[in-house]
């Protein structure tokens, strides 16, 4: 870790990297419940079976934290965040062009 007195290279760029993903997880949870109303109309569900969707998510991100942790404490931070960064972008891009991922 860095010296409190030392200045940190690239402060701003790590700031903004930190809240772009952060913002990105945020993005995700939402549109997650928001389409939780089209899917229950899609697949003809009820509201309590569609619950499961959001919750069944929840529970997954809760789940793969202890495994994120070793990955970090394996590979170091900025390698896990960029490999997590990376495998979410190329969704986004399929995702746009109208495929199912």
């Amino acid at each position: 870790m860095a010296n409190p007195a030392e200045p940190v290279p690239h402060r701003a760029l790590i700031t903004v990297c930190a809240m772009v993903a952060t913002l990105m997880q945020a993005l995700d949870g939402t549109i997650a419940n928001v389409a939780l109303p089209y899917m229950q109309g899609g697949l003809a569900a009820t509201a309590d079976q569609i619950t499961w969707v959001l919750t069944s998510y929840i529970t997954a991100a809760a789940i793969l934290t202890a495994p994120v942790g070793f990955l970090v404490a394996r590979f170091g931070r900025r390698a896990v965040f960029l490999g997590s960064v990376g495998g979410f972008t190329p969704r986004l891009r399929v995702v746009r062009r109208g495929a199912v991922a």
